[in-house]
């Protein structure tokens, strides 16, 4: 039954998102033209400025706008009208709400496939060449690849952390009449839950090893085994937060679910 929601959510976020990353395309394909001509035909100087704007505001905005449209299609599939018939078919609430995260991770990772691609598209080969992406590789090689490997994972725990917290708020702020009020009250709540929980649970790590102290008052930021110790850390709290909050978001819509 979870592969027919996934169908069901992947097909609804598709007819939202996708004509906005084929719009955000053709704009990298027009600034990639425009960059060119420019040079040859200062004609094209003045819309060639209007489309470069456009596709820095559409990189901006593209993850942005999965992230919303994720929320959005969230609450109305399971809070509002649509609530009636998602809650009445024969699955439980955790498959109806691992759906959703599934498929709003998977969009949210296209939506950074999609801002690297259209930045290939629309400035390689104008604002920077092979050089420059030698010179990116170069550096690259220079960091630890654990820490780097943590850095990527914290991102996308990251990302999955908020999106499993509004989740969560949301379920807890559907019990009251004005859901949309509660949810994002209830969203300050936890996100400031989180936030303190997340020191406290640091804390012992950061109060009793000597070796963090120690790189707290040099800053020797080439200590990426301590580095890599926080960031490892930090991954374990984070996903112990999306279990709780995903759990959270279960019992709430079980056990008192209230639908407009």
């Amino acid at each position: 039954m979870l592969s027919k929601l996934l169908k069901y959510d992947f097909k609804a976020l598709s007819k939202a998102l996708l004509p906005i990353y084929g719009i955000s395309l053709l704009l990298a394909l027009f600034t990639r033209i425009f960059n060119m001509l420019v040079d040859k035909f200062p004609m094209f100087s003045v819309p060639n400025g209007f489309i470069s704007a456009a596709f820095v505001i559409a990189l901006i905005v593209i993850p942005i706008l999965t992230f919303i449209f994720t929320i959005l299609k969230f609450y109305q599939n399971l809070v509002k009208d649509e609530g009636y018939l998602m809650h009445t078919i024969p699955v439980s609430k955790s498959s109806l709400i691992l759906s959703k995260t599934i498929s709003a991770s998977i969009y949210l990772i296209v939506s950074v496939i999609m801002v690297l691609l259209l930045l290939f598209i629309g400035v390689y080969g104008v604002w920077f060449d092979n050089k420059s992406i030698e010179t990116l590789i170069k550096v690259f090689g220079y960091i630890d690849k654990t820490f780097l490997v943590f850095m990527i994972l914290s991102i996308i725990i990251g990302v999955l952390l908020n999106q499993v917290m509004i989740y969560a708020s949301i379920a807890l702020g559907q019990k009251h009449n004005n859901k949309v009020i509660y949810s994002i009250v209830y969203g300050f709540v936890l996100y400031n839950v989180t936030q303190i929980g997340s020191v406290i649970l640091m804390l012992p790590f950061m109060l009793f090893d000597s070796n963090y102290q120690k790189y707290v008052q040099t800053s020797n930021f080439s200590d990426f085994g301590l580095i890599n110790g926080f960031l490892g850390l930090s991954l374990i709290i984070s996903i112990l937060f999306i279990i709780a909050y995903y759990f959270l978001a279960v019992r709430m819509f079980d056990k008192k679910l209230n639908l407009e």
